[in-house]
């Protein structure tokens, strides 16, 4: 679990890294925002990842339940951040909704990836024990 959070800090960070890229190339799209998204994405997929680790642990058979219910929970928390953000900032409503979308591109991505192989480890110690 604790390369999963470095490899979560690490891809957050890059998400910075990409926003700060954009305010050195193309000042006018920049917003101040756009690297806390990056710390907002891995706040909310951290903890994500944990209540699902943890519902595999206590009890596999909920896992498919538990998953499914986080990422439909999560989902609805972007939507809203995402619909708050773009009303209260209609001005800037473009490039947050750009950077909102690679931001949660990037994360799915990383999460599912994440998922498939503690899963797969998960399974192969499985085996190893019987």
């Amino acid at each position: 679990m604790r390369r999963y959070y470095i490899a979560l800090v690490a891809m957050a960070l890059l998400l910075a890294l990409a926003s700060f890229v954009v305010m050195w190339t193309a000042p006018q799209a920049f917003l101040p925002v756009m690297p806390l998204l990056a710390l907002y994405f891995a706040v909310v997929t951290g903890v994500q990842h944990y209540i699902v680790l943890k519902s595999m642990y206590q009890s596999p058979r909920r896992f498919v339940q538990v998953f499914l219910a986080t990422t439909v929970a999560i989902l609805f928390v972007h939507l809203v951040v995402f619909a708050v953000y773009l009303f209260t900032h209609t001005a800037h409503a473009k490039p947050f909704a750009l950077a909102f979308c690679i931001g949660f591109a990037a994360m799915m991505v990383f999460e599912t990836t994440a998922m498939v192989v503690t899963i797969g480890n998960e399974r192969k110690k499985n085996q190893q024990q019987k």
